[in-house]
């Protein structure tokens, strides 16, 4: 029988997962509902649109940029890939000579070059997605005593159906892809792929699947067959750059 710390460890993993999944498929439901979003940009494809696909910062955010990340300044340890723990403990900046303490409380940060190196995992994004696409959000928490690190991004395509993905450290090593109806239906999306918008497609499920590429627990919902979000999840780039250049 396991003992009662770590049944309450495990219990609160599965939390942590199972909130990640619901705040996904939460979030897609809103992007998909939210068909006014464009800065100033038309997002609906045309039947003569032949627009290549974009890499992420080459998109555009859909309003105003909404980039927000928590510092909880807490020591975390990750096990590595070689099973060794290693803990992480905030640091804080400082001039020469002047140390400067760690603050003792939650801080928001909205510059992503520091987030990166804190989440304690690798991002992992699409290569491009389809021109006219815009970036609704992107949120998550770093040195978090539970999570570790955690990472969410919602984009919404063109035909007004959406994209969104969280991520975390991975704690199950059993975890396989596989994908479950989210019971929101979404419309237009292209049968294809996720990167070719194709003019009058018909209605596709919205689908929120589950996965795991190199140490980085990975949810998403994204409108799809399940064949079509396997190879869209086989394809994603660890690292790729994503904040809007403009």
């Amino acid at each position: 029988m396991l003992p009662p710390q770590l049944l309450t460890v495990i219990a609160l993993k599965q939390r942590a997962l199972t909130t990640i999944a619901g705040a996904v498929l939460l979030s897609s439901m809103l992007f998909a509902a939210c068909s006014g979003f464009g800065g100033g940009t038309t997002t609906t494809p045309t039947s003569t649109s032949t627009t290549a696909p974009l890499t992420l910062a080459a998109l555009h955010w859909c309003n105003k940029p909404t980039l927000l990340f928590r510092d909880e300044h807490a020591p975390v340890t990750v096990t590595t890939t070689s099973g060794t723990p290693v803990t992480s403990t905030p640091t804080a900046s400082a001039t020469a000579g002047t140390p400067t303490p760690t603050p003792s409380g939650p801080t928001t940060v909205t510059d992503w070059s520091q987030v990166e190196p804190n989440l304690g995992f690798t991002v992992y994004l699409p290569k491009s997605l389809p021109a006219n696409t815009c970036l609704v959000s992107a949120s998550g928490t770093f040195h978090d005593p539970i999570f570790g690190g955690s990472f969410s991004i919602g984009y919404l395509l063109p035909d007004h159906s959406s994209v969104t993905l969280a991520e975390a450290p991975e704690r199950n090593n059993s975890l396989s892809f596989q994908c479950s109806p989210s019971g929101s239906p979404a419309p237009k999306v292209p049968q294809a792929s996720l990167s070719t918008p194709t003019p009058g497609a018909t209605s596709t499920p919205l689908l929120l699947c589950t996965g795991v590429r190199d140490g980085t627990n990975i949810v998403f919902s994204a409108p799809g067959t399940q064949a079509t979000l396997q190879q869209f999840f086989n394809d994603l780039q660890p690292n790729a750059p994503w904040v809007p250049t403009s």
